[in-house]
Parts: structure tokens; sequence; C-alpha cells
């Protein structure tokens, strides 16, 4: 009797404790509705119950209900939480789109129409410092695993959509991550194009024109989900696609980014950088690979002391804070100087410097937004690179001329010589002289000097003639008789 007691009561409390699982400890606890099988996931016929609202701009904290928004309201950049979506055939509550307070607007309606992307296979390793790199099975993780950022590979999520990790260098000041919140959150601007942070301009370019193709509203037949698809794409490139708005997305976030574009926000101090060029790539024209050294806040570690935090050890700006001040019998706001309680880095960031032909000493290149961020109340200043031009064992140059300099001897002078130079972009140059040639007289070799930026024009090439005397006039005056 005992035991039929208790098999009576078994089924009752399991789905107690399956309904307390999901309830309480939602998608990141260890129920199964947290990934996908294998075979992917096959969530239909998801529709918006409501957006939940969270606080301290993570969607794991606390819930606060007073900020619960209808499934067609717009979820605006400062707000954390979730959309919470339901089947129409079951009693399953399925979280979409968890997001911090960094994230672009959106709606849950259009969300729970695509709740399948937020939805966790694995971790899928790669090699070669690449997301797509060869392919090391071996090494694949599940969905709760603690991936190292520097790991090359990518998470796999339902619906076909893929978060690229390139790893390497590219993870050195990121914080492990697990798929399940990676698949759960936003996709980042590099994600919804298909491509990975170290993506060059001209595969961004290449991977809008590719997605459009699929995902534009001429193609999809007004689809609500590829419709909402192509909206998100295409603002990934209107930003990816403009050098200062991805620097300060990679460097600041969405949120100062958008401030910045509403005139909410400053933009800080311009950088001044000397780089040393060579006059090989001034006349020919060169992109050359340069470091340039900046200072960043290491986002998120103002109250966090992780490994990639106690790595932050150098001083960040000042902050301006706002303080009352007593002045007789009148109170006022005075703007004070107060030590950062951000953590800061010094990184060496790499940049490509296109010398153009006919560059000079002092020319300047600016990289918007690719300085330090300092603040981060404050978008990145500019980086502004000088051009130095390097000595060269050779030429020197005077404007668009060129000078340089050949030894002849005594009999050459005299009787006539004919040399040959290399010239800056490896052609050889003949020229000579018939008849007397004098100390240091000097021979102009016409459009032979540097060009201008208008390529139809040149400068010229001088030569100065240096005669070698003979230590023995009488014993050469011998030889020359012979």
């Amino acid at each position: 009797e005992i035991l039929h007691v208790c098999d009576t009561w078994s089924w009752p409390m399991m789905w107690l404790r399956l309904v307390f699982a999901f309830v309480f400890l939602g998608p990141w606890s260890n129920a199964e509705t947290d990934s996908c099988p294998a075979e992917g996931c096959a969530l239909e016929n998801l529709s918006c119950v409501k957006w939940r609202q969270t606080v301290g701009c993570d969607p794991k904290g606390s819930r606060e209900k007073n900020g619960d928004k209808d499934c067609h309201e717009e979820i605006g950049i400062g707000s954390s939480g979730y959309c919470q979506c339901a089947s129409s055939s079951s009693s399953e509550r399925v979280k979409a789109r968890a997001v911090s307070c960094d994230h672009r607007p959106f709606r849950c309606s259009t969300e729970c129409l695509q709740a399948a992307r937020y939805r966790c296979i694995g971790w899928r390793q790669t090699g070669g410092c690449s997301a797509d790199g060869t392919r090391e099975p071996n090494k694949d993780q599940t969905c709760r695993a603690l991936i190292d950022p520097r790991s090359s590979g990518y998470c796999e999520c339902g619906g076909g959509r893929i978060i690229r990790k390139p790893g390497c260098v590219h993870g050195e000041w990121a914080e492990p991550f697990t798929c399940l919140d990676e698949c759960a959150g936003e996709a980042s601007l590099y994600e919804e194009l298909g491509v990975d942070s170290s993506a060059s301009e001209k595969e961004i370019k290449q991977a809008f024109r590719k997605l459009s193709l699929v995902h534009h509203p001429d193609k999809t037949r007004n689809d609500p989900v590829l419709t909402a698809r192509f909206s998100q794409i295409r603002e990934a490139y209107e930003i990816l696609g403009d050098e200062g708005q991805r620097a300060i997305y990679d460097s600041a976030g969405l949120q100062l980014l958008y401030q910045f574009m509403s005139n909410k926000a400053e933009k800080g101090q311009s950088s001044t950088t000397e780089v040393k060029v060579t006059l090989e790539h001034m006349y020919n024209g060169q992109q050359i690979q340069v470091s340039v050294p900046r200072v960043l806040v290491c986002r998120g570690c103002r109250e966090r002391q992780t490994e990639r935090c106690r790595r932050c050890t150098t001083r960040c700006e000042n902050e301006l804070e706002h303080r009352q001040v007593r002045m007789g019998n009148m109170i006022m706001q005075q703007q004070v100087q107060v030590p950062s309680k951000e953590k800061c880095r010094t990184e060496q960031h790499p940049v490509t410097l296109t010398v153009e032909r006919g560059s000079s000493n002092g020319d300047t290149l600016i990289f918007q937004h690719r300085g330090g961020l300092l603040t981060p109340k404050k978008v990145p200043g500019d980086v502004i690179v000088k051009l130095v031009e390097a000595k060269h064992a050779a030429f020197r140059r005077a404007g668009a001329d060129l000078h340089t300099e050949v030894t002849i001897t005594l009999r050459e002078a005299l009787l006539g010589f004919e040399r040959t130079l290399q010239h800056l972009d490896g052609r050889t140059i003949y020229f000579g002289h018939k008849g007397v040639t004098k100390p240091f007289a000097v021979m102009k070799i016409s459009k032979e000097g540097m060009p201008h930026k208008d390529p139809t024009e040149k400068g010229d090439l001088y030569v100065k003639c240096k005669v070698e005397m003979p230590e023995d006039g009488p014993k050469w005056l011998e030889e020359m008789k012979r």
C-alpha cells in the first residue's frame, strides 16, 4: 500500500518539478528547453506574450514588472530583458532576444516569429584562427560549456543562425562565454552579415550584396520574418560600411553610437602620431600596416574582478561630476573633475595607411574615431597620422624634385662619361655627358622627379657630378699618355 501511494504521487510531483524549473529558472536553467536537438530547432506557430524587463542592464537580472511592454511596442536602447513567446499548440514559454541595455530597437512581435534563432545547438570548433577554418569536431562543446574566447569556431543556433568567433588575438580581451548565452542574445552587426569582427571592408560589402539577393522584399514576397531580417541586415551594413561608425561600434557599443548620432554624446580628443615612410612609398604609392597606441575603457569592468579586468591597469581619464557648492547664501552647481572608477588598458591598434603617390613629408592621414576611449561617456576621438620621410641612401627630395650625386674620374670629366642609376620604382635610368664636365656641375633629367598628386605631372631629377681628383698628378699624367 505504501508503494502504491508513492506511485500515485510520482507523476504529479514530476510535473511540479518541471514547472518549477521552467518558471523560476528560465531558459538558463538545466531544462531541456535551453537548447536544440542535433537536428535543429522546430519551433513553429509561436506568438508573442510580452516584453519582460529586467534590472541592472542584465537579461538574467531580477524582473522589473512595471517595465513590461506589449508585443507591438518598440523596445528602445537602455532597457534589458527578453521577449516571452508562446506556442499555440502547447503551454511552453520561450525566451527570444535576451538583451542588455546596449541593443538595437526592436519589437517582440517580430522576434517571436523567429524565436528558433535564439535556441542553442552547440559549439563547433575550428582551426587556423578563423571561424571558417578547418573543422575540429573532436573539440566541439555543449551549449553550457564555458568557451575560451581565444578559441576559433562558432556557436550553432537554430534557424540556421551562426555566431562566428575568430578567436586568437581577436578574443584576447573578451570574456569566456557559453553558446547558450550567445544564441539567446541579440545578433551582433557582424553576425547579421555573416562575417566576424576581423572582416575587411571588402568582405563586409560582398556579404551585404549576397544577403540582399536573398532577403530583399522584392524576393521574399512580403514574408514577415524575411522582411524583418532584411531590415536588420541593412542596418548592420549602414553602420559597418561606414569607417567612423564601425570604429565607434567596435570600441564603445551601439548605445553610445546612437547617442553620438543624435548629438547626445561628445567626441573624445584626437591623438597624433608619427609614422616613418620611405621615399619609395611616397614615389610609388603604397598601403602599409602600422600600429598606433591607444587607451580603451575595459567595458563591463567597473565593478568586476575577472581575469580580463585584472589586466586593465592603465589609468583612465578623469570624469566630470556635478556638485552643489555653497557660495554665501546661494547654492550653485559646479563641474569638478573626479578620478574615474572605470578600468582602462593600452593596446597597439592596427591601421592601414594608404600613402598616395606624390605624398610629402608632413602630410597627415585622419582615421575617424579610431583613437582612445578614455571615458565611457565619450565616443573615441580621431587618430591623426603624420607622415615622416625617412632619409634615403641615394636620393634627396626638394619639393617635387629629386637630387642625387654621382662620382666621375678626372679622365671622364675631361673626355665624357656614361652612367646608370636605379630609380625609386626599380627602373634603370641612363645618362651621361660628352665633353668637359666641370666639378659639381648639375645635370637635369626632366620628368624623372617625384610625381605630383596630379598623376600627369612630375618633377625633375638633378644629378650633381663630383670629380674624383688623382692623388699623384704626374703619375696620372703619365698614365694618360700611354
